[in-house]
């Protein structure tokens, strides 16, 4: 089984019994850090691209903020929970997902590591081909302090899958590989969220511009 075949088959499961827009939390929900964070890139005028909707915790506060705003979420059993006149939501798994659209802002918020190496930068070099000239990528995640930390389930959700954690100077490395300059590291949480002493949460900025 794929890397991303055994993160979806993680997903499919909680897919099956949503009752609550907030089942994708696995911990506490920080959305508001990452909707401010959003925010401070934003203009009515543009479009926004999310990979990664889930439920809309994120997007369903930002319907306001852009022109209008593509959901990429591949199970509709979370996006049916995304609301806004100006969604365009897609079905569709991230790793082959692209459409002929110029966005001034994409977002991949949390999902980056349920995607190995070969995955995930076929992600970005997509995302980096539907954005425009003089436009931001921004990714958060959880990124390895020191090293790449890759776990195969968790004790405390009593599941399995797949999830890597990469080395955020080598992820940095990886982004620029496809093409993307100026890359910032934003520590958007309060130290309280970051419990763990091998990861941390951070925001990745990345221009695209000629």
């Amino acid at each position: 089984m794929s890397k991303n075949k055994q993160s979806i088959e993680f997903y499919k499961s909680l897919a099956t019994n949503v009752t609550d827009a907030k089942i994708l939390k696995f911990s506490n929900d920080n959305t508001h850090h990452d909707v401010d964070f959003i925010r401070s890139f934003s203009k009515r005028n543009q479009s926004l691209l999310d990979l990664g909707s889930g439920t809309g915790l994120i997007i369903n506060k930002l319907t306001n903020d852009f022109k209008d705003i593509t959901a990429v979420e591949l199970f509709k059993e979370f996006s049916d929970y995304i609301n806004g006149d100006n969604i365009q939501i897609h079905n569709k798994n991230l790793i082959n997902f692209y459409i002929k659209k110029k966005f001034e802002i994409a977002t991949m918020f949390g999902t980056a590591h349920y995607f190995n190496e070969k995955e995930s930068i076929n992600i970005y070099k997509n995302i980096f081909s539907m954005l425009g000239d003089n436009s931001v990528f921004i990714l958060k995640n959880q990124f390895g302090v020191k090293e790449t930390k890759t776990v195969t389930g968790s004790e405390a959700l009593g599941k399995e899958y797949f999830a890597q954690y990469r080395f955020i100077d080598y992820e940095i490395k990886r982004l620029k590989s496809v093409g993307f300059k100026n890359i910032v590291a934003h520590d958007i949480y309060p130290a309280k969220e970051n419990k763990w002493k091998d990861t941390h949460f951070y925001a990745l900025v990345c221009e695209k511009f000629v």
